[in-house]
Formats: C-alpha cells, structure tokens, sequence
C-alpha cells in the first residue's frame, strides 16, 4: 500500500508539471544583423593623358633662282681677274669670296671666262674656270680671242764642274727653257749675281705656235769659288723669269 501511494504521488506529479509547458515550443524567429555598409566613397582616377610628340621638321630646300644673264662665282677665297687667259697675264683685278660677276665670253676650250671687270664694270679680264662656279644660260657664249700671246713658264738649271779649284777658273753651265701659250718672239737675257756678277746681252727665240723650247746653250762662265745665282729672265713680250741659287767649293 505504501508502495501503491507512492506511486500515484509521482504520477500525479508528473502530470502536473506536464500541464504547466505548452504543446509546442514559439518559433523562435532569427534576428536579422544589418549589413555592414562601407561608407568609403570611390575616387575616380584620373585617365593617363598621351601628349602627340611633335613630328621632326621637315627639310625645307632652298630654291635659288637661275640667273638670266651667265655669272661666276669665286669657289672659296678670292679670285685674279686677269689680263689674258693664262696665269702668266698680269693680274689686273680681284673677284672677291661671295661676289658675282657677269661673264661675256670664253677661249676656245672654255677654260677662261671672260668677264666683267669686278673694280670696273666697263672694263674686261680674265678669270680661271677651275676656281669658280658658273650659274646662268651656257649657250650662246661667244669665243674671244685674248691678247698676244706670251711666254708663260721658264726653268733653269746649273751644272758644277767635277772639280773645282779655289782661285782658279770653275767653268759652270747653264740650261733653261722656255714655253709660250701661242705664236710669238720671245727677249731673254742671263742674269749673274752673287760674288760675280753678269748679265748677257738679251737674244731672241721665236715660236711658231704654242709650246716649250730650250734655251740655247750661253757657253761656259768660269767663276771661283763664292755663292751666286743665276736667272733666265724673259724681258719680252712679257715679264717672266725662273733662278737657281748655286755654290762653288772645293772639296
């Protein structure tokens, strides 16, 4: 019976409790957590900028205009204009560097110009193709015919005896020659100076044409021992002349 009382007081009991819990449990409804939102605002960046790199000059060539009438030019320094076409003519006026001057004619092989006086326009010369530069009309130039012609290179040479004795005659020889750029009667003489001196009465050689001529032989000129200079000097139809420096000593 005790057992039976005991019993029936756990049951009840549980049964007690049961009535106190309802059926089901609530839903337990989750608690939604706000999102984090950044708040950092994005700052554009700034595109790269290409700057056009300038494109290389361009080369621009000068156009210089053709003269109308033929003219040289010196090619560098200054310029002879001479009195005939040949070095051997006296120079009788100067182009200078830069300047211009017009040209009126030329010789036969156009190796002359044959121009305007640079110091007097109303007058004419010379001037060497080989040193300037010609710009203008090249046709219709005329051939003129330049002044007489005239001896236009010399040498001369001297030959010592094989021996030689100080105070006694020393026979010594002389050669030269002579060229001319065209028909013409050339005046030389021989000229002695130094120690001894001695000038030759002035003799004639004759040129049909253009060339080069020995001089003849003046013979032997006996002097001592000294130093001395000989020259073969044409005195017409211009003023030419070529010397040797020479000396006699005895061994």
């Amino acid at each position: 019976m005790r057992y039976a009382r005991t019993f029936l007081l756990l049951a009840a009991a549980a049964l007690l409790f049961a009535c106190n819990f309802p059926l089901f449990m609530p839903a337990v409804t989750p608690t939604t957590e706000p999102t984090a939102t950044s708040t950092d605002t994005a700052i554009p960046q700034a595109l790269p900028t290409f700057t056009a790199a300038p494109l290389p000059a361009t080369a621009t060539a000068t156009v210089f205009a053709t003269p109308t009438m033929p003219q040289v030019t010196p090619i560098s320094a200054n310029v002879n204009c001479r009195s005939g076409p040949d070095v051997a003519y006296d120079a009788v006026s100067v182009l200078i560097s830069g300047t211009s001057t017009q040209v009126s004619g030329r010789n036969d092989d156009s190796s002359w110009w044959y121009v305007h006086d640079p110091s007097n326009p109303g007058a004419f010369c010379w001037i060497s193709a080989g040193v300037v530069t010609f710009a203008g009309p090249q046709g219709g130039i005329p051939v003129v015919v330049g002044p007489a012609p005239i001896a236009n290179q010399v040498t001369v040479d001297v030959a010592l005896p094989s021996t030689i004795t100080c105070g006694g005659p020393n026979p010594v020889t002389f050669s030269g020659t002579i060229s001319t750029n065209g028909k013409a009667d050339v005046k030389y003489q021989w000229e002695i100076t130094g120690d001894k001196s001695n000038t030759t009465a002035p003799e004639t050689l004759s040129f049909d044409e253009a060339g080069t001529k020995d001089v003849p032989d003046p013979g032997a000129y006996n002097v001592d021992c000294g130093n001395y200079k000989v020259t073969l000097h044409v005195i017409g139809p211009n003023n030419l002349s070529a010397s040797k420096d020479f000396r006699v000593h005895a061994p």
